[in-house]
């Protein structure tokens, strides 16, 4: 193995022969010559470090690294909590969500009852909600896998002065923070987690989006932090493609969802969807891809 030092030059003179060592030939006196060489390259280079200043700060204390995390969760927040003022409408529906998780609590341990109790109780409360299970296939380094999440579709006949966009689309879930811990987070990792909202996130799918990518970023430098290869399930194409990637919607009624398509030989119950803005259509390309 090929061993490359960096050298000065003053080291450089010695190795021409201007008042440095010379070999004689022997092992002997080429691993002397080369440990001198060695010695004056660590001297000359901890002389440099001192007139620098302090070395880098330890591993973990990096102020820089804590300033990136603060940054980060405050873009986290800001994606999956923004000011009222911006969105009225996720306020009342955040409202909702609340009041139904809080009803089902009891059930919050089963999963998937629970995410049919909230969507039950949403749709109760006048809003277009279903049962979304996304699933995709492994191609080019992404694990194969499925999620599930409740999400609320805006009716394209919304009024603008209500607050919402027409044709919005929600994600509602109550597992979102858990999806996104790992290991032997850092510090700076915590931070960026404790951003995302502790009960539920309710938020629009390309804010989710956005704020996947910063969470997958931080947990990658967290990981590696720790000497830690990155799993599958913890990659950003991955995180994507569980609240952005094709999903089958179940809502409790036959009513189409804006942009979903009825599945054949169904009973109605259940519509197939594709993540708009995300996915090219089967006819467009033949597999979905995720960035």
């Amino acid at each position: 193995m090929a061993v490359y030092i960096r050298l000065d030059d003053a080291v450089r003179a010695r190795l021409r022969g201007d008042g440095g060592c010379t070999s004689s030939g022997s092992d002997h006196d080429a691993s002397a010559c080369l440990s001198d060489l060695v010695q004056a390259f660590l001297e000359t280079d901890a002389a440099a470090g001192q007139e620098d200043g302090a070395g880098p700060a330890p591993k973990g204390h990096d102020s820089d690294d804590e300033d990136g995390a603060a940054e980060t969760a405050a873009s986290v927040r800001e994606l999956l909590d923004p000011p009222a003022a911006e969105d009225p409408f996720r306020i009342r529906l955040a409202a909702a969500v609340a009041a139904a998780t809080d009803a089902e609590a009891p059930l919050r341990a089963h999963g998937a009852a629970f995410r049919r109790a909230v969507m039950r109780r949403l749709r109760a409360a006048g809003y277009d909600s279903g049962v979304c299970r996304s699933r995709w296939e492994a191609s080019g380094g992404l694990t194969a896998g499925t999620y599930e999440y409740v999400d609320v579709v805006v009716p394209g006949a919304t009024s603008p002065s209500k607050g919402a966009r027409s044709g919005a689309r929600y994600i509602v879930d109550a597992d979102f923070r858990a999806g996104l811990e790992v290991a032997r987070a850092t510090a700076e990792y915590a931070v960026v987690v404790a951003a995302v909202p502790a009960t539920a996130v309710v938020a629009r799918e390309e804010a989710v989006g956005r704020a996947v990518r910063l969470a997958s970023d931080a947990a990658r430098r967290s990981l590696r932090a720790h000497g830690l290869h990155v799993p599958p399930w913890r990659k950003t194409r991955y995180m994507l493609a569980k609240w952005l990637g094709p999903y089958k919607r179940s809502p409790s009624t036959s009513s189409p969802a804006s942009g979903a398509m009825p599945t054949p030989g169904a009973t109605g119950m259940d519509i197939k969807c594709r993540a708009v803005g995300f996915f090219p259509s089967p006819s467009a390309a033949p597999a979905a891809r995720i960035k």
